[in-house]
């Protein structure tokens, strides 16, 4: 865990202003991520919400949605490091949320009691270990927590994106900002929470940008038409985005995200 620890808390403090992200692809991956939130947790009580990882929280508030969650209780977020979890807890307080709960936790031993939670939620957090091994244990884990009739809703990376092979060699050449580890395809992660002992009613596939060209294009956006780049951004983001309603979407999806839950 302090190897862990400590690679996070020296990537959060390369990237402590957010300009790591766009101001407008940081409001379009908060956008998406409420949008399935909504979709797929709409009737459950929220009393209790877990939320995976506290590094946009930290280091990049615009892109962080764990704050927006709709009608959720007592919020919870835990970090390996203890540092980003130090910031992200000064961070909410900006936000009006000081009442969020920021723990240091590996993701593979969680410090909570079976069934504490009426939610969770983790946006591509458990695909930073060395082994799929490592991430069927940690899916475990959120199970044990999760109360029973409690939902979890889990993103990975795509395997199937049609620019990963692209994106490997591109982090073989050591161009990552940050150490990204195994995956899993969308039927080995379905396997996976049903070994966990959760039904899974969803997958899906989201956020539909060109991983390694956007930033780049948005940045030229914004030196181009500096007055119109927002609004111009926005749209094409959004636009882009309708991808998920195609067969394809699971080779354009940056991501793969599955809605388990829990028996009663």
């Amino acid at each position: 865990m302090g190897s862990d620890a400590r690679h996070w808390q020296d990537t959060a403090e390369r990237y402590s202003t957010g300009r790591y992200m766009d101001p407008a692809l940081a409001l379009h991956t908060r956008e998406v991520n409420l949008d399935l939130i909504r979709r797929w947790a709409s009737n459950l009580p929220r009393h209790r919400v877990l939320k995976t990882d506290a590094f946009a929280d930290a280091t990049c508030p615009p892109r962080a949605f764990s704050w927006f969650i709709e009608d959720a209780g007592q919020l919870v977020c835990y970090d390996i490091a203890p540092g980003l979890a130090a910031q992200a807890r000064y961070n909410a307080h900006t936000v009006g949320r000081p009442d969020t709960n920021y723990v240091t936790s590996d993701a593979r031993s969680l410090p909570f009691a079976d069934g504490s939670f009426d939610l969770i939620v983790s946006d591509s957090t458990l695909d930073h270990f060395h082994s799929s091994e490592e991430i069927d244990i940690a899916l475990r884990e959120h199970a044990r927590v999760l109360k029973p009739g409690g939902i979890f809703i889990v993103a990975l990376d795509n395997p199937h994106n049609i620019t990963e092979p692209l994106f490997r060699l591109w982090l073989r050449c050591r161009k990552g900002p940050y150490f990204i580890g195994k995956t899993l395809t969308s039927g080995a992660l379905v396997r996976s929470l049903e070994n966990a002992g959760l039904t899974v009613t969803g997958t899906t596939a989201m956020l539909h940008y060109p991983r390694l060209i956007t930033k780049r294009f948005l940045r030229l956006l914004r030196w181009a038409v500096p007055s119109q780049s927002d609004r111009l951004a926005h749209g094409l983001l959004n636009a882009v985005n309708l991808l998920e309603r195609c067969p394809t979407r699971r080779l354009t999806g940056l991501f793969i995200a599955a809605r388990a839950v829990k028996p009663l």
